[in-house]
C-alpha cells in the first residue's frame, strides 16, 4: 500500500507536462490558511484561505483569492467542507472576476517512508460575468510530510491536478486543466502555526502554447 501511494504522489508530479511549446514565467505565490475546529472539542470547522500571486517575472499582482468556508469533522480521518471563493485576475485589460462555490473532503492516507500522507478532493462550480455557463472542475491533491528528528523542520511534497468536466462559454475547456507540484520545507512556528517555503511548478493547459510557471511559494497555516 505504501509503495502505491508513493507512486501516485511522485508519478502525478510529472504526469501532465507535455513536450510541445510552452511559455514560462517566474512568480511568487503567497498564501495564508486558517483551518480547524471552532473550539478544541467541537466538530464544527472553519476555513479561510487568502492568496496573492505575483506574476510577469514577479513584477505585479496577477491573482488574488479569498476563500471562506465551513466544515464538519466526520471522524479523525475525514472532514467535509463547503464554501465560496472570489478570484481576481489581471487579464492585461483590467481585472477579471471569477466566482466559485466549492465542496471538498480532506482525509488521512496510509503513511509512507516514515512520513504522513493526506489527500484533498475538491469540486468547484465556477462562473464569470463574461458568460452564462457554470464550469465544473475537480481538483485532486495528495500531500506527504516528514518531520526531521528533534527539529521543528519538516520535508513537504504535494501535488494537485485539475480536471474540468465541461466547456463554458467564458473560456473553460473540458479535460485536463493544470497541475501544481511543490517541494519544500515546513517550519513549525508554534503548536498551532507553520510556515512553508519551497518551489512550485505550475503547468497550465492553454489553447495556444501551454504555460510552465516556476514559482517561489510561501504559505502560513494557522489552526484556530
Amino acid at each position: 500500500m505504501r509503495h502505491r501511494w508513493a507512486a501516485a504522489i511522485f508519478g502525478m508530479i510529472f504526469l501532465q507536462f507535455p513536450a510541445h511549446a510552452q511559455t514560462t514565467d517566474q512568480q511568487i505565490w503567497t498564501s495564508v490558511l486558517v483551518s480547524g475546529p471552532v473550539s478544541d472539542d467541537s466538530r464544527l470547522l472553519v476555513w479561510f484561505d487568502g492568496h496573492a500571486r505575483f506574476s510577469d517575472d514577479m513584477g505585479g499582482l496577477g491573482v488574488s483569492i479569498l476563500r471562506p468556508g465551513l466544515g464538519w469533522k466526520m471522524n479523525d480521518n475525514l472532514s467535509l467542507w463547503g464554501g465560496y471563493a472570489r478570484v481576481t485576475s489581471d487579464s492585461g485589460r483590467g481585472d477579471l472576476e471569477e466566482y466559485r462555490f466549492w465542496q471538498q473532503a480532506t482525509y488521512s492516507l496510509p503513511g509512507m517512508f516514515a512520513g504522513k500522507s493526506s489527500g484533498r478532493t475538491r469540486l468547484e462550480q465556477r462562473w464569470r460575468e463574461a458568460g452564462d455557463d457554470t464550469g465544473w472542475r475537480l481538483r485532486q491533491s495528495l500531500r506527504w510530510t516528514k518531520t526531521l528528528e528533534e527539529t521543528p523542520i519538516s520535508l513537504v511534497l504535494w501535488n494537485e491536478t485539475f480536471v474540468a468536466f465541461n466547456e463554458a462559454d467564458w473560456g473553460q475547456a473540458d479535460g485536463y486543466d493544470q497541475n501544481r507540484a511543490f517541494a519544500g520545507l515546513g517550519f513549525r512556528l508554534t503548536d498551532r502555526s507553520q510556515l512553508e517555503l519551497g518551489y512550485l511548478h505550475n503547468h497550465i493547459r492553454r489553447s495556444g502554447p501551454d504555460a510552465s510557471n516556476h514559482n517561489l511559494a510561501v504559505s502560513l497555516s494557522v489552526r484556530p
